[in-house]
C-alpha cells in the first residue's frame, strides 16, 4: 500500500479537519514530483477528496493543484487530472 492509497482510506474516517490540515498538504506537496505515476494517484486521491473537505477547500488549494496537473507533460497524468475536474464539477453542481 502506498501513502496516497493510505491517505485516500484515512480522509473519510479522520474528517475535514484533519484532512485539510494534515493529509491534504501531503497530496498537494506529492502533485509536484517528477514521477508520473505518483501525480496520477494524486489526481485520484484528491478526486476522493472532493465529498469529504469544504467546498472553498475544493476551490482553494484541490482545483488548482489538479488544474496544474492537467498542463502535465503525461498523458496519464492529465487523463487523470481532467477526469477529476470533471467529476469536481458534477459534484458542485449537484450541490
Amino acid at each position: 500500500m502506498t501513502v496516497l492509497q493510505a491517505i485516500s482510506l484515512l480522509a473519510p474516517v479522520m474528517g475535514a479537519e484533519i484532512t485539510c490540515s494534515t493529509l491534504l498538504p501531503m497530496i498537494i506537496n506529492a502533485s509536484k514530483d517528477r514521477v508520473p505515476n505518483i501525480k496520477f494517484n494524486v489526481a485520484k486521491v484528491l478526486q476522493a477528496m472532493i465529498p469529504i473537505v469544504d467546498r472553498s477547500v475544493v476551490d482553494e488549494k484541490v482545483r488548482p493543484a489538479l488544474v496544474d496537473l492537467t498542463e502535465d507533460p503525461d498523458v496519464d497524468v492529465r487523463f487523470f487530472a481532467s477526469q477529476a475536474l470533471n467529476s469536481m464539477d458534477n459534484v458542485m453542481m449537484s450541490t
